[in-house]
């Protein structure tokens, strides 16, 4: 490139808007202006000559190498075309175009009606009808000048279908916008759910820990009173404090770990995902089965329920040839949770049965626990306060 072209670029590249032309444009422009220059320089019509020489092919260029930059800079453009209409008219004189110009006036009418704003919009347009009124008064093949009224309510149509066009972009713009102010809120929210979970949490931990605490006291003094009078009473207290404490252990680590767990890392689980949960799971065949009136609930719920049943998998045990059922009813006023399958054994299930309860007793839920015919029946009822959607 150029000295000369890099200085011309710099200067007029932001006023006409050719420092960052696209391929569109230009080809656009240079078929309007072939077609344009073809109709000057060749050809007759009736008695008119349509060879105006070299010189009006060049002054033609005015009216359409404009198009170029019309997306960049449309008020400019539109200035452009019509004092190039008004050159060619001055200049050049009353010499036929057969109109080859005025595709590139009605494009510069929708490009005016889709990027300019209001008085912008105006004058745009105005400037589109001068250009008309000029080549209706210089081209004979369009002469008389009121034939212009029939091509400015064309220019007319062209502008309100850029408005159009613009109108629409707008309103996609403004829902692509909401779609993520939404998704956003939406995580926030779930961020905020888990986190109120988590405090729920832990005071209910507390409350656990100052009963066992109290109980684990009254049985030492229990212990301690009968110790010299009845040792065999003393060691069943001791005992039922080494019980009590290794439970409040027990109960602690699943607790902790479940808060561990739920760190809020990224967008949290929903009930419309257990699906997922249920093809990665290393236990028994489960099948899941969704019934009432399947729907968006809290982000709170929606993550308690599906924590629930994670929880309620690991009471199952690991046999690929068993079969196990998930069953999840909607209802109007509770959420159903059912989980039947193959259990672990008793002890090696209670932890889990625990941190399913907890989840549970967060939003004033039961949990129900049983064997049935050699199998493990989970039954998880949460109550929806009305109106919940």
């Amino acid at each position: 490139m150029s000295t000369r072209w890099k200085a011309a670029r710099i200067i007029a590249g932001p006023i006409f808007g050719i420092d960052d032309l696209g391929w569109g444009d230009i080809g656009l422009a240079l078929f309007l202006t072939f077609f344009a220059v073809a109709n000057v320089t060749h050809g007759h019509s009736g008695g008119h000559q349509l060879d105006a020489g070299w010189t009006g092919a060049l002054a033609v260029l005015l009216m359409t190498l404009p198009v170029a930059f019309a997306r960049k800079r449309p008020l400019v453009a539109a200035a452009v075309l019509a004092g190039g209409a008004l050159f060619n008219w001055v200049v050049i004189g009353h010499y036929v175009r057969c109109g080859a110009t005025l595709p590139a006036v009605f494009y510069m009418a929708f490009v005016v009606g889709s990027r300019c704003r209001g008085w912008g919009r105006c004058i745009g347009e105005g400037l589109v009808m001068a250009s008309i009124l000029v080549q209706c008064a210089s081209d004979p093949q369009l002469y008389p000048i009121s034939n212009a009224l029939y091509f400015i309510p064309i220019s007319l149509a062209f502008l309100g279908a850029g408005y159009l066009l613009h109108r629409r972009n707008v309103t996609v713009e403004a829902l692509r916008v909401r779609t993520l102010e939404l998704q956003v809120q939406r995580e926030r929210n779930a961020a905020l759910a888990v986190e109120a979970d988590r405090g729920r949490i832990a005071g209910d931990l507390d409350g656990y820990l100052h009963d066992k605490v109290q109980q684990i006291a009254a049985a030492a003094a229990a212990g301690q009173e009968s110790l010299a009078s009845e040792p065999g009473q003393a060691a069943d207290a001791f005992v039922t404090i080494q019980g009590t404490g290794r439970e409040t252990l027990t109960h602690m680590r699943e607790v902790v770990g479940s808060l561990q767990d739920e760190a809020p890392a990224g967008p949290q689980p929903v009930l419309a995902q257990l699906e997922r949960l249920l093809a990665q799971s290393d236990e028994v065949d489960v099948r899941l089965h969704i019934s009432g009136d399947p729907r968006m609930l809290p982000p709170g719920l929606e993550l308690s329920g599906y924590r629930i049943i994670e929880h309620l998998l690991d009471t199952l045990e690991e046999d690929h040839a068993a079969e196990a059922s998930v069953e999840v009813v909607f209802g109007t006023d509770a959420l159903e949770l059912k989980v039947v399958g193959p259990s672990v054994r008793e002890s090696s299930a209670r932890p889990a049965l625990a941190a399913a309860t907890e989840r549970a007793n967060l939003h004033g839920g039961t949990v129900r626990s049983g064997m049935r015919d050699g199998l493990r029946e989970t039954l998880v009822l949460i109550p929806l306060a009305p109106g919940t959607v």
